[in-house]
């Protein structure tokens, strides 16, 4: 299923790309948000059988005149974009480890039109704790090795993101 779900994202790419190039359209907001929906879905890690932790920080890089016609409102625009997320998050069951956060930037290699989309996942760092491993759990020698971890925190960060060439679904840990 995987390289089928990679054959579609290509080919939409294209076809939205040259659609964008060929009428030179303008990056509406829905295709923004349709596009923060399919990143969540794309990049949602199964940490448990309750619980399908998706990423809550968001980049989307846009033309320079995209950019300049929607930064003014890219406040406004953020928090909208956000809202949608969270909703559609809901409805999938997913959840996530801080706030939701979503910011435009300019891409100077962008035509009008075209965009591109970062995430990340990225822990809260007050309120909402890490969950640990149960006594015993299965851990690196040495420790979590996350950044900041040993400094006297109670609970060690989650990862941002898995290691490259992990795969979805697992903690992102070396076999033993």
């Amino acid at each position: 299923m995987g390289v089928l779900k990679k054959f579609e994202q290509r080919l939409e790419g294209l076809v939205n790309g040259t659609f964008a190039k060929v009428f030179k359209s303008e990056v509406q907001p829905v295709e923004i948000a349709g596009a923060l929906q399919r990143e969540c879905d794309n990049n949602a890690t199964i940490w448990n059988r309750d619980r399908t932790v998706v990423p809550n920080d968001f980049i989307v890089e846009l033309s320079t005149p995209d950019y300049e016609r929607l930064s003014p409102y890219s406040g406004q625009l953020g928090d909208e974009l956000a809202g949608m997320v969270r909703d559609y998050a809901k409805q999938q069951r997913y959840t996530f480890m801080g706030p939701i956060k979503v910011n435009l930037e300019k891409a100077d290699d962008l035509d009008t039109g075209l965009y591109r989309v970062r995430s990340r996942t990225l822990a809260s760092s007050s309120s909402q704790a890490p969950e640990q491993p149960p006594a015993g759990g299965r851990q690196r020698p040495g420790g979590p090795g996350y950044p900041g971890a040993g400094a006297g925190t109670a609970a060690p960060p989650m990862p941002s993101a898995p290691p490259p060439g992990a795969r979805a679904g697992g903690y992102g840990y070396p076999p033993a």
